[in-house]
């Protein structure tokens, strides 16, 4: 992201922690999930911005904070996936589908994407999502049931968290042979 211009960035606060935002002149370029100090925020966004202009942000930041507090939102903002790949783009583009309080499986996209085969693959291009919750890649989980990875800080005890507050249904792995 370096070398683009008029990116800014907003760190805000919700009920789960302060929160990161990169948005570029394409639309939201980055998000960063709840769990880092302010310090740690800046130095993950890893480029200097331009001015920030916080009329940019405030719908973005005002959903973000809904969804934190519990409320069922849509996330139907322009997204800017410049940064990623086709095959990462494809996948992002499937899981935004995904409704909120569901899960789906690595699976799941694989195939939707048309790649049986890439359950693996998927999982890689969600580890390098660049903008979780909007594309939300929680809601995907692995086949027998278990969280997968997580890359966020917090890892998957804030999938669980996330997936918990939205109603999914999730039985862990170690819960399954009871």
């Amino acid at each position: 992201m370096e070398d683009k211009v008029n990116l800014t960035y907003s760190i805000f606060n919700t009920s789960f922690g302060l929160c990161g935002l990169v948005l570029s002149e394409n639309g939201v370029a980055r998000f960063i999930l709840p769990g880092m100090k302010r310090d740690e925020l800046i130095s993950a966004i890893r480029y200097q911005p331009s001015a920030i202009s916080r009329r940019n942000f405030r719908d973005v930041e005002d959903s973000v904070k809904r969804y934190f507090d519990g409320e069922r939102i849509d996330f139907n903002f322009p997204l800017d996936l410049s940064y990623s790949s086709s095959f990462q783009r494809s996948v992002y583009k499937i899981t935004k589908t995904i409704p909120y309080g569901e899960v789906k499986t690595y699976k799941w996209v694989a195939k939707k994407i048309g790649l049986t085969d890439a359950s693996r693959a998927v999982g890689g291009a969600l580890s390098r999502n660049p903008i979780p919750l909007l594309i939300p890649c929680h809601r995907v989980i692995r086949e027998d049931g278990g969280m997968g990875g997580f890359t966020a800080h917090g890892g998957i005890d804030l999938k669980m968290k996330m997936l918990k507050m939205e109603g999914a249904f999730v039985i862990p792995n170690e819960m399954r042979n009871l």
